[in-house]
């Protein structure tokens, strides 16, 4: 197998710790797109705003996915439950997305705070707010 050399970094916390087993995990990739760029700026506003409520407790995780320390390639929703995906709000911006069952993501403590700015190519972090 070839290796594409491509490494893409999510939140470190999404998958250190006691991993949640049997969940699903909606893999949402695309075309690199700065973190700055209107339309994935928009995604997390409206992942903020209702898509992770509408998950409520069924949410494990949300995480970006960095490419490096501007440039964003997709970003990884895991749940417990069965969901409706078609309303990501991150499938708008990176069309190739996949449906996986997976032991590898741990729940995330919600963020002091609701902010959705990066620091120095971290991958965006989320839990429940």
């Amino acid at each position: 197998m070839l290796d594409s050399g491509l490494r893409v970094r999510p939140d470190p916390r999404a998958i250190r710790g006691e991993p949640v087993r049997e969940v699903l995990a909606h893999v949402c990739l695309g075309a690199p797109i700065p973190f700055d760029d209107l339309a994935v700026q928009q995604a997390r506003r409206d992942a903020l705003a209702w898509w992770i409520p509408l998950l409520g407790d069924d949410l494990v995780c949300i995480t970006s996915l960095a490419l490096d320390a501007v440039h964003c390639v997709g970003a990884i929703t895991v749940v417990t439950g069965t969901r409706a995906f078609d309303s990501d709000p991150f499938a708008r911006v990176f069309a190739d997305t996949r449906l996986v069952r997976s032991d590898l993501f741990c729940r995330v403590a919600p963020p002091a705070g609701p902010a959705i700015e990066r620091y120095a190519g971290v991958a965006w972090p989320g839990g429940r707010f």
